[in-house]
Order: structure tokens, then sequence, then C-alpha cells
């Protein structure tokens, strides 16, 4: 096997390990670098995007190889999951033809589709996957036109594989992202200037997303499961866009032409959006990312986590690549002071469009003998866990007595206004 899929399983054996032994713990390893790319909702299926092959995690097998693509080529499109876990699309090659194209394979029964392509064949690739609804009953991507160029597609069991066409022609779409019902699919369009331009295909039909001074977007990434909202990049901002609303920027005050950003996905109902922000041009891994709700505006991904009381884990979130349907869990590709990482974030869920950075506070902290809780909220329910993930306290009251626990490091999970919230508690 080749030596990145080596790499990812022994990372993946530690982060295994790191979750069976911490289980309150809420930012995850779950590879060496490789891009996670699309994530279950309950976080115990994340597949990954490697140069040479594409793999998935679960928290009981570890890292596994999706099949093989065509030797020698540059691995393209990106794998997604279903929100309940149970399937996956996917790029790889049929034994039976040895032509790369668009698969799904079925975690539970061990099972692949293939689903082939337009009919055109270029190196040995037919086409490739870029999106997928939450119950797999619509994906989207690129596949060969008849012209040789690569052409936005939708699929569906009943349909197939349907060309969703490109409206200039011998120049090249892709589909990048669909709703649910897959009314709403979105990615970008290539012209004969070298421009790419963000795309819609609504009902089938294509339009470019421009904003209120006729400019196209540069490229859409994300649709929300609604249909509603979609996200992206506009010149060097990052960017989300509906029909009501236009083009909203999600700005940054260093945004220039050599420090751009791009959103590059969204939560079911558009509320909660993570990108990122980098020199330009230069590597993602050293970006720095963030997460994006109306009220809250753009805020730092480390910044949030930190907020919530969590251990970063030395990680700079360099790149959230996607976030689940219901927004608990994000994933993306970061950075240490050593390697590259592949990480995932357990986050509350956000029911009110807003992230909360803090709705309470917690004081001393470093404590001796006892932690109070300062909030104007309702406080539900208290919960103190060891390091190693054991109950170890239970209160709902503003004030708890430690003064008999060995000192340590302990995580904090309350539940104030119907919201669940963590936050670290140093025991000296």
């Amino acid at each position: 096997m080749k030596k990145i899929y080596l790499k990812l399983v022994g990372l993946a054996f530690g982060a295994i390990m790191f979750a069976s032994t911490e289980t309150n713990a809420q930012v995850y390893v779950i590879g060496g670098g490789e891009y996670a790319t699309s994530v279950s909702n309950d976080g115990n299926v994340v597949v990954l995007f490697g140069i040479d092959n594409n793999f998935y995690w679960t928290k009981d097998k570890g890292v596994q190889q999706l099949g093989e693509i065509v030797p020698g080529s540059y691995n393209g499109g990106v794998s997604t999951v279903t929100a309940d876990g149970k399937l996956i699309s996917t790029n790889v090659v049929d034994p039976k033809t040895g032509i790369g194209q668009i698969a799904t394979y079925n975690l539970e029964k061990d099972e692949w589709n293939y689903l082939g392509g337009l009919g055109k064949i270029v190196d040995s690739d037919t086409s490739s996957v870029w999106g997928m609804n939450a119950d797999g009953s619509v994906i989207v991507g690129i596949a060969s036109a008849a012209n040789g160029y690569g052409h936005a597609v939708k699929w569906t069991k009943e349909t197939g594989l349907v060309d969703l066409g490109s409206t200039t022609p011998n120049m090249a779409s892709r589909a990048n992202s669909t709703s649910e019902d897959g009314t709403m699919i979105a990615g970008w369009q290539d012209d004969k200037s070298g421009g790419r331009w963000g795309a819609l295909w609504k009902n089938g039909v294509q339009q470019l997303i421009k904003d209120q001074y006729g400019d196209s977007v540069s490229e859409i990434s994300s649709v929300s499961g609604d249909g509603k909202w979609l996200v992206g990049s506009h010149f060097e901002y990052a960017m989300r866009w509906s029909e009501e609303t236009g083009v909203q920027l999600i700005t940054h005050p260093n945004a220039d032409q050599f420090f751009s950003g791009a959103a590059t996905a969204t939560n079911n109902d558009g509320s909660v959006v993570v990108g990122f922000y980098r020199e330009f041009p230069g590597p993602a891994m050293m970006g720095d990312g963030f997460i994006w709700t109306e009220k809250t505006g753009r805020i730092d991904l480390n910044e949030y986590v930190k907020s919530l009381g969590l251990d970063d884990l030395g990680i700079t979130f360099s790149l959230p690549y996607a976030i689940s349907k219901d927004g608990t869990k994000i994933v993306g590709v970061g950075r240490t002071t050593e390697e590259a990482v592949s990480f995932m974030i357990s986050i509350p869920q956000l029911s009110t469009n807003e992230v909360t950075k803090s709705s309470y506070n917690v004081y001393p902290n470093p404590t001796t003998d006892v932690i109070n809780i300062e909030t104007k909220g309702k406080l539900s329910s208290s919960i103190l866990y060891n390091i190693t993930g054991q109950k170890v306290l239970t209160s709902d009251q503003n004030q708890i007595n430690v003064s008999s626990l060995p000192k340590g490091t302990y995580i904090l999970k309350t539940i104030i206004d119907g919201n669940e919230s963590t936050k670290k508690i140093i025991k000296k």
C-alpha cells in the first residue's frame, strides 16, 4: 500500500484510541493532512481525499481505502457521505471495465454501485463526484461530454446520469453541490476569456450568479439543503447568496487581491457557514478557518473552539471543508507546528441562527474548591467529566463543590436555555 495510506492508518489508529478514552472530547485528529471532505451527522463516518486515493474513517474501523482510482492519475472529485453515514459517493475504477467513474459504496452491505458517465472516456476516466444530498438520492459532479469537455451532471436512480450542459460552447462546467430535492444545483461555468464563474442550475436551467453591479461571482461551493442559500467566493471575499438577498459578502479586514477567502460549506438551512481566508497565491494549509452566522458575523474558528472551552489540540484549523447537515460537525484540514492533520470538531447545535461565544462565565478557573456558574439564562444542569470521559459530578445549581476531586483537567457540560455548551476546568 502506498506511503500516504500507511501514514493515514497510523494516525487514525491514534485517533481511535483518543476517541475511546476521551469520550467527551470534541476535537479529533482523524488523518495526516488529507482533506476531510464530508461527515455524517453523528460524526461516526468521515470521508477523506488523498492525492492518490480516497478513504473513509469510522470510530470502529479506523481508515479504509475506497477502492482504487486510475493508476498514475491525479485524484479528482470530492467524496461525500450521507447524513446517516450509511452511503458514500466517491470516484473509483470499475474493476470490470478499468474506467474511473462516480460510484456509491454501501457501508452496511459492503456493496458498490458504478454510475458510469456520458459515453466519453478521457485518460481512462469518464466522471467524478463533487456533491450529494443527505440521503444519497441525488449525486452531482462532472463527466466528459461528447465534445471531450467536462459538463456538470446530476444522477438519480430514476434518471441515471444526466448532462446539465454548459452554456458556453466547448467550455467546461461542474456541479459542486445540490439541494435535498435536487432542484437547486450549483458549481461553476468556464468561459472563453479564461474566467470561471459561479453557476446555478434551477430545475435544470442554468444561470450565472451575479452581484448588484452585474459582476459574476467566482464559484459556488455549496447549496443549503433547503435550496435557499448558495455559498462560495466573490473576488477576494467569501460570500453567500439567495434570490431574496442577492450577494452577501463575508468580509475580512485584510482581504485584497493577495489575501482572499471563500465559504466552503453550509448547514441544511444556510444559517451556519464555514470557510477560510489565506494569502494568495498560497497553500490551503496556511489559511485560517472561520465560522459565520448572520448575527455574529465571521469568527475565527480557533477562537470559537476555545470559547467553547475545548482543547484545539494545537491545531490551526486552516481549511474547514465541510459541515454536517445538522450543523454539529465540522471537518477539514489543518496544521500543527510539526505537520498537517485532518480534523473533526463537534460543536453544539446552533438552533438560534447564531454562534454562542459564551452564554455563561465560570469562575474561579483554575479552582481549588468551588466553581461558580454565572449566567443570565436558565441553568438546567451541569455535568463534570474527568479527562477519560467519566461523569464525576452532576448539579442543577450555580455553584459546584469540587474540593473532593483530584487535581487535574475536567470538562464542564452545561445546559442553559436549552443550549449545550462545554468548558475546560482546571482543579489545582
